[in-house]
């Protein structure tokens, strides 16, 4: 068995608007000194796995999705969905120092759905930006992201928490899964059809990457949110700290510093 190679890794899920609930969960373990050594992300998960592994604090994150209004930067323009990412690309293109995965100062794995040929892919080296756009496009809502000649959309229909691919090289691994859907709720548009369509495809396939790792942070109240409501990011940001710390208060016995 090959030896680990770092001692933290985490694992980010995606989960649109929901995924700022990383960023609680980040503060609370730098609070425990349990800051990752190396991270896997997709979609919502490799957006904020970016921020961080840049170097920004999560309370700076949290603050630039505020001021920014995130997903109001995405563009109405139908190609092969309802809108184009060009203001996302722009946006983090103006906000990341790093523009390559070799510029990060956290090790980042980003993985991506082929849409041809119908696989998982995982970007670990060369341009970044690009490859957090594949990661978070979201089939339907954004227009599929184009790389080397390939169609790439959201990384979260086949694998939504990639913990196995970083199983291996970690002693500790923590994943976050801030995507559980209610039960039950209003469906009254179409894009709730969408967006619940999109839930329940992605939900199953959770179950066998949380079962690799040694500690699992689950957001529950997140599930109350909508997958474009980026207004609500401190809200978020606290629901994901206060998961956080009750978990690891608990594995821990230790207060919280909020």
């Amino acid at each position: 068995m090959t030896k680990p190679i770092y001692k933290i890794g985490l694992s980010l899920s995606g989960g649109g608007a929901k995924g700022i609930a990383h960023l609680g969960v980040l503060q609370a373990l730098e609070e425990f000194d349990l800051k990752p050594d190396i991270i896997a992300g997709v979609s919502a998960g490799s957006i904020i796995g970016a921020l961080y592994a840049d170097g920004k604090t999560p309370k700076d994150i949290c603050q630039f999705f505020q001021e920014s209004s995130f997903f109001k930067y995405v563009s109405i323009k139908p190609k092969k969905g309802l809108m184009s990412p060009k203001r996302f690309h722009d946006l983090l293109d103006g906000y990341l120092t790093a523009k390559t995965f070799e510029d990060l100062k956290i090790p980042l794995i980003i993985n991506a759905t082929e849409l041809v040929e119908g696989k998982n892919v995982y970007f670990t080296t060369g341009t970044l930006i690009d490859k957090i756009v594949a990661s978070a496009s979201v089939p339907i809502f954004l227009n599929p992201a184009e790389i080397d000649g390939k169609i790439f959309v959201d990384g979260g229909i086949f694998c939504n928490m990639p913990a196995k691919i970083i199983r291996p090289k970690c002693e500790t691994l923590i994943g976050v899964h801030v995507n559980p859907i209610l039960s039950e709720g209003k469906i009254d548009s179409v894009s709730d059809v969408l967006e619940r369509v999109y839930h329940l495809v992605i939900q199953a396939n959770t179950i066998a990457e949380k079962k690799v790792c040694d500690i699992v942070i689950e957001p529950v109240k997140a599930r109350n949110f909508g997958m474009f409501e980026i207004s609500k990011s401190q809200q978020l940001f606290d629901i994901g700290y206060d998961a956080a710390m009750q978990t690891l208060s608990t594995l821990f016995n230790k207060s919280s510093k909020k």
